[in-house]
């Protein structure tokens, strides 16, 4: 992460800062991975409250707290209402302040493999940083842009959901410049009640594209069009298919020459 001050933090979150100001430029949220002077998020879920374990943070190294309540605790303390909506807008602001230029992909199946591959192209070009495992909700989204320094030339992040509007709140956070529903099926119907609330929920990617950003779809999809009508907002759109009629643009041919390449993949399906 980049190096900013505890004091910095707070302004950035409109949070109360207590206790010392430090320079930082680690944040955790998993008490066993704490580093010497990080800063501890103590997030809060259904099934578990890190406020509890603050302690145990601290006895491991950690240099502050990003906490919801003031902890009877010996560190510097920033309070916000959600720590977890705080751990996000953190992450959010990290992400806008450096050059990295951002893909954010998702689908129903295979946006791993599409993750990795991007992330293996892009690193031919720069320095590459991609989500790690499927780190891809509203804590693993977060965790990943905050590894994100003034080294990196290119982000690659994945994008999951298992709800409506949780793809809203990560690409609000990640502005990606190029935008991926690699394909559309009927996975997790449970959180999404059918295929067209599936596409809904995929297609809230294409709401964080800039004016002049990218829309990436699967012309295969019959979706593809609606996905277009109801998020695609950016001055470019690009379609891939296997089976659809689909045309290139912009192809050069050299002194009458017409040169490609072609590359091996060495990954199961057809490419």
């Amino acid at each position: 992460m980049i190096s900013v001050t505890l004091s910095k933090i707070a302004d950035v979150l409109g949070a109360e800062h207590r206790g010392a100001d430090l320079t930082l430029d680690t944040v955790i949220t998993d008490t066993r991975k704490v580093t010497p002077g990080c800063l501890f998020v103590a997030l809060k879920g259904e099934r578990f409250d890190a406020h509890d374990f603050a302690d145990k943070a601290k006895a491991n190294g950690a240099g502050a707290l990003l906490v919801s309540r003031p902890l009877d605790i010996d560190l510097p303390q920033v309070i916000v209402k959600d720590t977890r909506q705080a751990f996000g807008q953190l992450a959010a602001w990290v992400r806008m302040q450096v050059p990295a230029r951002v893909v954010a992909l998702t689908g129903s199946s295979g946006k791993t493999s599409v993750k990795e591959m991007t992330a293996a192209i892009l690193s031919q070009c720069g320095n590459t940083l991609y989500t790690a495992g499927n780190f891809n909700n509203d804590i693993g989204v977060p965790i990943t842009l905050l590894r994100l320094n003034h080294d990196y030339d290119y982000a690659v992040i994945e994008l999951g959901a298992n709800h409506q509007g949780e793809i809203a709140w990560t690409v609000s956070l990640t502005r990606p410049e190029a935008a991926l529903v690699n394909n559309l099926a009927a996975a997790h119907l449970e959180g999404f009640g059918s295929l067209a609330g599936v596409a809904k929920a995929k297609g809230e990617i294409y709401t964080g594209l800039p004016e002049n950003g990218i829309a990436i779809m699967n012309a295969d999809n019959n979706d593809w069009a609606e996905l277009a009508k109801h998020y695609w907002r950016s001055s470019g759109v690009a379609l891939f298919a296997e089976c659809g009629k689909q045309r290139l643009y912009r192809c050069e041919y050299p002194r009458d020459v017409t040169r490609y390449r072609i590359y091996p993949a060495n990954a199961d399906g057809q490419h």
